[in-house]
C-alpha cells in the first residue's frame, strides 16, 4: 500500500472517531436545549390561551353585573317574577318585559355574545336576538332547564356551564358555553350569558394544528376543547397528581404527547395544552445535518493536506472562481484579497472586473430611469385629480347669492379657499390621514349648504391612523363619487359614513353610502379598468392617462398602488342599497409573522 493511501486511511479513521464523539456530545446538548425551547413555547401558548378564556368568562360575568346594576331592571325583574301569563303574546307586550328586552337588546350584547337570556321559575323567558337569527323557542321554560340543580342556591355566585346544546333556541346542534347567575332576593330568576362554539373556535384558532386545548373545571368537567375527539377525562386523570406543570404522556391511541397543566388565577378553571411533539426525534433531525457537516469538514481538511501540492498549482484559478461565485450586487466593487501570481489568470481577472464595472453602471442608469419614470407616472396621475367638485361648489355659491344676501356665502368662500390651498399645493404629493379627513370635512361642509338636511354624514376613525400617509385628495374623491353617482337617481336622504381602524390584516378606511349601489355591469367595468391600470404600472411600465371626468376610482387606485404596491387594500362592494369603498395597507409579511407568534 502506498504511503499516500496510508495517510488518507489513517486521517479518515481519526476524523470519523473525532466527529463521532463531537456528534454524540452535540446530540445530548441539543436534546436538552430543544426540550427547554419546546417547554417554553408551549408555556407561552398556554398562557395566551388561558388569558383569552379568562377574558371571555370575565366579559360574560361583566354582562351579568352590568345588567343587574340597573335599578330599573331590578324593579322590572321583580314584576317579571310575579307574572302569570297564558300566552307568549301577552308576555311580550308586558311593560316590565319590554324594559328587560330593551336592556338585553343593547348593540354590544347582541354583537359580542350569542345570547343573553333571563328566565324564572314561573316559566317566563326573555332573550335577545342577534344577527345569526337565534330566535327563542317559545315552548321552553324553567321546568325543562337541565341545569336547575347546578345553578340553584349558589349564593349569587356565577356558575360556568361547559359546552352544551343551546337550551333556549329553535336551532338544533348549536353548542354554547354559558355563565349563569341566580338573581338574589324574592325568587327573581336567573341571567344566562352564552357564547357559541363557532366564536370560541375562531378565538382559539392556532397556526399550529398539532396544538390542542382542554379547558376544564378543577373537578374535571369539560368547559371547552378545540378537538372533540380528545378524551378529556383521560388526560385530566393523567395530569392530576403530576409534579410540576408539564409531562410527556402517551395518548389512548399510543401517540407520544406533551401535556401542560395551567391553572387559572381568576376562575375555577384549568387548561390542559396538548401537542404531539416528539422531542427526541426532532432533536435528532436537527443534530444530524450538523454532525454531517462536521464530518465532511474534518475529512476535507485531512484530504487537503495530501493534495496540497496539486492545489497550489490551481490556486489562481480557484481564487478567480471563488470571486466570481461570491459576486453579488452589494459587493460588485470588491477586490480579490490576495494577489494572483499567474499573469494569464490576472489578465482574465482584469477583464472580468471591466465587465462588472460596465454592468454596474448600466444597472445604475436603469435604476435612475425607472425612478424617473415612476415619478413621472405619479406626477401625471396627481395632476389628473377630478376638478368637478370646484364647479359644484361654485354652483352652490351662485345659487345662494341669487336667492339673498347671506353671510353664509362668506363661510362658503372660506371653506372653498381652504380647499383650494390644499389642492393646489404641489410641493407635497402625500398627506396624512388627519389632513385628508380635514379636507374631506371641508368638502362635506360645502355640500351641506347645498343639500341641507338631506345630507347626513358621520366620521369614526381610530386616532392611531391619523399619521398614516395617503396620496392627496383621495378621501374627498371617494365621497364626491358617492354623492355624484350613488345618489344620481335618488332624491331622498343621503347618508355618508366614513370609518377606519386596524385589524389582523393591516389598517383600513371605509367609505359607505346609502345610495343606489353599483350594478354588476358597472362593477365588471371597474374591475377590468383596475386590472388594466395595474398591468400598465407593473408589466408594461407605461404612463396611465385618464380623461378628465372619467377617472374617479381608477385614478385613486392608480395613485394608491404607486404608493403601496402589493400591500395595497382596495375594494368596491355593493350589497343591495349602498356602496362600500375600502382602502388601506396590509401589514408587512414580517409584522404578520411576529403578530402570529405573539
Amino acid at each position: 500500500m502506498k504511503f499516500q493511501k496510508k495517510i488518507i486511511i489513517v486521517y479518515m479513521i481519526f476524523s470519523i472517531i473525532v466527529t463521532g464523539i463531537f456528534g454524540i456530545i452535540y446530540y445530548i446538548m441539543n436534546v436538552k436545549q430543544y426540550r427547554a425551547r419546546e417547554y417554553d413555547s408551549i408555556r407561552t401558548v398556554s398562557n395566551v390561551k388561558m388569558e383569552k378564556m379568562e377574558d371571555t368568562l370575565e366579559g360574560m360575568s361583566s354582562v351579568i353585573t352590568y345588567f343587574l346594576s340597573d335599578v330599573t331592571i331590578l324593579d322590572a325583574l321583580q314584576e317579571f317574577a310575579t307574572l302569570d301569563t297564558e300566552s307568549y303574546e301577552e308576555l311580550y307586550y308586558n311593560e316590565a318585559v319590554s324594559t328587560i328586552r330593551i336592556k338585553l337588546s343593547t348593540y354590544y350584547l347582541i354583537d359580542e355574545y350569542y345570547r343573553v337570556v333571563v328566565f324564572n321559575k314561573k316559566g317566563n323567558v326573555i332573550s335577545n336576538t342577534n344577527y345569526a337569527g337565534t330566535a327563542l323557542d317559545e315552548t321552553v321554560s324553567y321546568s325543562d332547564y337541565p341545569w336547575k340543580n347546578k345553578v340553584n342556591y349558589r349564593g349569587g355566585n356565577n356558575v360556568i356551564l361547559g359546552l352544551h346544546e343551546d337550551d333556549w333556541g329553535q336551532k338544533e346542534g348549536i353548542e354554547v358555553l354559558s355563565v349563569v347567575k341566580e338573581i338574589q332576593g324574592m325568587d327573581m330568576g336567573y341571567v344566562e350569558v352564552q357564547q357559541d362554539k363557532e366564536t370560541l373556535d375562531k378565538m382559539f384558532e392556532d397556526e399550529e394544528e398539532n396544538i390542542k386545548y382542554l379547558f376544564m373545571t378543577q373537578n374535571g368537567e369539560l368547559l371547552y376543547t378545540n378537538d372533540d375527539s380528545l378524551d378529556a377525562k383521560y388526560f385530566y386523570t393523567q395530569m392530576r397528581n403530576v409534579e410540576g406543570d408539564i409531562k410527556e404522556i402517551e395518548s389512548e391511541q399510543g401517540e407520544n404527547m406533551l401535556c401542560l397543566r395551567k391553572e387559572s388565577d381568576t376562575q375555577d378553571m384549568l387548561l390542559l395544552t396538548l401537542t404531539d411533539t416528539n422531542v427526541n426525534s426532532r432533536a435528532m433531525k436537527e443534530a444530524l445535518p450538523v454532525s454531517l457537516v462536521i464530518l465532511i469538514g474534518a475529512l476535507t481538511i485531512s484530504l487537503g493536506y495530501v493534495y496540497l501540492t496539486s492545489r497550489q498549482l490551481t490556486r489562481p484559478i480557484r481564487q478567480l472562481q471563488h470571486f466570481m461565485e461570491t459576486t453579488r450586487l452589494d459587493n460588485m466593487n470588491a477586490e480579490i484579497p490576495e494577489k494572483i501570481s499567474n499573469d494569464e489568470i490576472e489578465a482574465l481577472y482584469v477583464s472580468y472586473r471591466d465587465v462588472l464595472e460596465r454592468l454596474n453602471q448600466s444597472m445604475l442608469n436603469e435604476k435612475r430611469m425607472s425612478l424617473l419614470q415612476l415619478q413621472a407616472q405619479f406626477d401625471l396621475l396627481q395632476a389628473q385629480v377630478n376638478p368637478h367638485f370646484i364647479y359644484n361648489v361654485l354652483n352652490v355659491i351662485s345659487n345662494r347669492g341669487m336667492l339673498s344676501d347671506d353671510e353664509v356665502i362668506c363661510d362658503i368662500c372660506g371653506e372653498l379657499a381652504g380647499m383650494l390651498r390644499y389642492a393646489t399645493n404641489t410641493k407635497e404629493k402625500y398627506a396624512s390621514v388627519r389632513e385628508e379627513i380635514q379636507y374631506m370635512e371641508q368638502y362635506l361642509h360645502l355640500l351641506k349648504y347645498r343639500y341641507d338636511y338631506k345630507l347626513q354624514y358621520s366620521i369614526h376613525i381610530a386616532q392611531d391612523l391619523y399619521e398614516e400617509m395617503l396620496p392627496k385628495i383621495v378621501l374627498q374623491q371617494i365621497v364626491e363619487n358617492a354623492v355624484v353617482h350613488g345618489y344620481e337617481k335618488m332624491q331622498d336622504r343621503m347618508e355618508i359614513e366614513v370609518t377606519g381602524g386596524r385589524n389582523d390584516t393591516g389598517w383600513y378606511l371605509k367609505i359607505h353610502d346609502s345610495g343606489c349601489g353599483i350594478t354588476s355591469d358597472k362593477k365588471k367595468e371597474l374591475d377590468a379598468a383596475i386590472a388594466s391600470v395595474r398591468k400598465k404600472l407593473t408589466k408594461d411600465r407605461s404612463n396611465v392617462e385618464l380623461e378628465i371626468g372619467g377617472m374617479g376610482l381608477i385614478n385613486i387606485y392608480a395613485r394608491l398602488y404607486l404608493l403601496y404596491n402589493e400591500n395595497l387594500i382596495f375594494s368596491i362592494s355593493s350589497q343591495g342599497e349602498g356602496t362600500d369603498v375600502m382602502i388601506g395597507m396590509k401589514k408587512e409579511e414580517k409584522d404578520v409573522q411576529d403578530t402570529g407568534s405573539r
